[in-house]
């Protein structure tokens, strides 16, 4: 008995150190294993990179035009390991300030089409430096700025990080130090000889024209990640009982001449033109991956003539009629915002 007493004790006394050093063991383990999984993330926290953004509207079209879409770019990033979006502004215009255009309309420059960005659309610039000042005042040196242009609002910031503004501002200098990334969407970047007339009257011509403001030097000199995105959504035909390909087609006939046959674009800007030269990042999008819906130029329409309340919001269009900046697009594009 005392033999078969002793036996049983040592096993329950092996047993007991058996599971007393798997314990131990296990405890290691898990500790090692919790270890690791803070060491990443705190490493993914210490790569993080805080990114504001600077929205740049199309004509006509104003900051609340764009709130849904900054607010869903916001949560795109959300659980990002390697972006957290900062302050968000658009570049505060009203409508009522496309009226200064018209001082350029009866000179020679404007029949010559010769127009210059400096003296025709200061008033941008100096909107873009006013939200860029917002940003600088609520971010810290580290924060990286993403320029983000929409339509003409593409192109005109082209030529301000190119240096047509000719700028000298604390705002201007900073500015040019701290933008990462650009991204145009539906943004019309050439003015091509075939075209049936210059709707910038030159404008779009100097800013082609100029090397600062070419992809090659914004990405190889400056270090800017340059991305066009456009849309293959809407086909342009005169012959069509379709509305939207009507339009488009009245639409891309003057940019691109008589060379526009069955072009497909946004329905306000062929693909032709919406991509400047590599080394740009192309994003053509013909529909949204998530709902299959076809991509437009715009969600709203831009109403020039609500002159009375000039920051009112635009007419929206249908939740089903997608442009760019839809939630159900956004994904296709959103992740070169660095």
């Amino acid at each position: 008995r005392r033999s078969c007493s002793c036996s049983v004790a040592c096993i329950l006394l092996t047993n007991c150190f058996q599971v007393s050093c798997f314990s131990k063991h296990s405890t290691a383990k898990k500790f090692r294993k919790e270890r690791a999984i803070f060491t990443r993330l705190h490493a993914a926290n210490d790569d993080k990179k805080r990114v504001s953004i600077l929205f740049c509207p199309a004509q006509f079209c104003v900051p609340a035009d764009y709130d849904e879409m900054l607010s869903d770019i916001q949560d795109h990033f959300e659980n990002s390991l390697h972006v957290e979006i900062g302050t968000c502004r658009v570049a505060s215009l009203p409508r009522t300030s496309w009226i200064q255009v018209a001082k350029s309309l009866p000179t020679r420059d404007y029949l010559d089409g010769n127009l210059i960005t400096r003296k025709t659309v200061p008033w941008y610039y100096e909107a873009m430096e006013d939200a860029l000042s917002d940003i600088f005042a609520e971010e810290e040196e580290t924060s990286n700025i993403c320029i983000i242009g929409h339509s003409i609002g593409g192109w005109i910031a082209r030529g301000y990080l190119g240096g047509l503004s000719f700028s000298s501002t604390a705002v201007y200098k900073r500015a040019q130090t701290k933008v990462t990334s650009f991204i145009t969407l539906g943004t019309p970047h050439s003015s091509p000889d075939t075209a049936l007339v210059d709707q910038t009257r030159g404008l779009l011509r100097e800013i082609e024209q100029t090397a600062e403001c070419s992809s090659s030097f914004l990405v190889n000199e400056r270090g800017i990640q340059v991305t066009n995105v456009c849309s293959t959504g809407v086909e342009g035909r005169f012959l069509s009982t379709n509305v939207e390909e009507l339009v488009a087609a009245a639409s891309y006939l003057p940019l691109l001449g008589l060379e526009a046959r069955n072009v497909k674009g946004d329905g306000i800007v062929p693909l032709e033109l919406g991509l400047m030269e590599k080394p740009a990042n192309h994003v053509v999008i013909e529909r949204s991956e998530s709902c299959g819906g076809l991509v437009r130029h715009a969600s709203v329409i831009p109403t020039p003539w609500n002159l009375l309340d000039a920051y009112a919001p635009s007419i929206s269009l249908p939740k089903d009629f997608l442009w760019y900046g839809s939630k159900s697009v956004l994904p296709q594009w959103a992740d070169y915002i660095q």
